[in-house]
């Protein structure tokens, strides 16, 4: 391999340790500045935009906002409520199961949003540490995005392994399972991380001084349709 290409590595990964420390806007603006650098500064010729790949990500977030819209995601949201409250010293395996359950369904992780404050709400009226349900929560509702067939990255890699004759179910077959199997060992991982809520010090203190208030207490407040 030539120093150019280490030299492209290193702008790659410089980029990406940028945009991942800033976040949100940030990375998209560093992966930007990367591709400049990349075409202006090492002549690379750029490929074609990921038209297919754009469609369905919009395609998704159309059919996500009608699902909002309609009271469908709200609705999803209280079943998930109601499955949570029957087993919550269970919280730190069903939440991110749950969590991922919608993203695997809908194709986005931004619908798991609608469910992590039921999750926190549920691991504290628990007295179970919100961040060991919640910690696990994020990530699998991350890589719950490989085992959902409608998916941009699905479709990506239904396009990449189309030509080894790789259809959509043997690609599931494979990222459905690692997906339930990572997320369960995570959980478990996460089961028994940091004190218990009630032994923690800050947890004391904050509920000592009235900074402590459980989640439902403000939910209750809101009006329900």
């Amino acid at each position: 391999m030539s120093i150019e290409f280490w030299l492209q590595l290193s702008v790659v990964l410089l980029c990406i340790g940028v945009g991942g420390r800033f976040g949100g806007v940030g990375l998209g603006a560093a992966g930007g500045l990367g591709v400049c650098i990349l075409v202006l500064g090492f002549g690379l010729q750029p490929a074609s935009p990921p038209v297919t790949v754009l469609l369905i990500i919009i395609a998704v977030i159309a059919c996500t906002s009608v699902l909002q819209g309609a009271g469908g995601l709200d609705f999803l949201v209280r079943v998930a409520e109601k499955l949570l409250r029957k087993k919550p010293s269970a919280i730190t395996f069903l939440g991110p199961l749950i969590s991922s359950m919608f993203v695997v369904f809908c194709g986005t992780s931004y619908v798991a949003f609608a469910v992590y404050p039921v999750i926190a709400e549920v691991a504290a009226e628990a007295k179970i540490r919100p961040e060991r349900p919640m910690s696990m929560a994020v990530i699998a509702s991350g890589i719950a995005i490989t085992a959902s067939p409608m998916s941009a990255a699905t479709a990506g890699m239904i396009a990449t392994l189309s030509m080894y004759d790789v259809s959509l179910f043997q690609i599931l077959a494979v990222s459905m399972p690692a997906f339930l199997i990572g997320t369960l060992s995570g959980c478990a991982f996460v089961y028994k991380r940091g004190l218990e809520l009630e032994q923690d010090p800050e947890f004391q203190r904050r509920v000592a001084s009235g900074e402590y208030k459980l989640l439902h207490d403000e939910v209750d407040e809101l009006p329900r349709k």
